[in-house]
């Protein structure tokens, strides 16, 4: 997101909030504290962003997502993936359309899912697995 838009989310989990359990969301969710558990978006259309404050400890699966932050957990997106220079990711990424700047760090493999990707399933399915 460039810095001249303007940034509008359904939901942000603030710098000094830490969260521990999981998470389903819709439309777009920025991350800015802690969050211990899977999260989960409603639909392909929705976005998560991760700032370079922000961590994730657990599944993370979204239509879009932004990675500024650290993950520690598998990420699956069904549309893109953009990983910024900041971005600290330990777990795989699946993906259909991924784009990494210079300083970003995976430690994990990245699994093209072309038209194999799975589309993403209702957050109860998640929760309850």
């Amino acid at each position: 997101m460039s810095s001249n838009q303007t940034k509008i989310f359904d939901t942000m989990i603030g710098g000094n909030t830490t969260v521990n359990g999981d998470i389903g969301f819709s439309g777009v969710m920025h991350i800015d504290g802690k969050v211990e558990g899977s999260i989960k978006a409603d639909s392909e259309n929705d976005v998560l962003t991760i700032s370079e404050t922000g961590t994730i400890k657990g599944k993370v699966q979204a239509g879009n997502l932004v990675i500024n932050g650290t993950v520690e957990g598998d990420i699956t997106a069904t549309g893109k993936i953009e990983v910024a220079s900041q971005a600290r990711i330990n777990g795989n990424i699946y993906y259909v359309n991924i784009e990494m700047e210079a300083g970003s760090q995976v430690n994990g493999q990245l699994i093209y899912q072309g038209d194999d990707a799975q589309k993403l399933r209702p957050v109860e399915d998640i929760i309850n697995e």
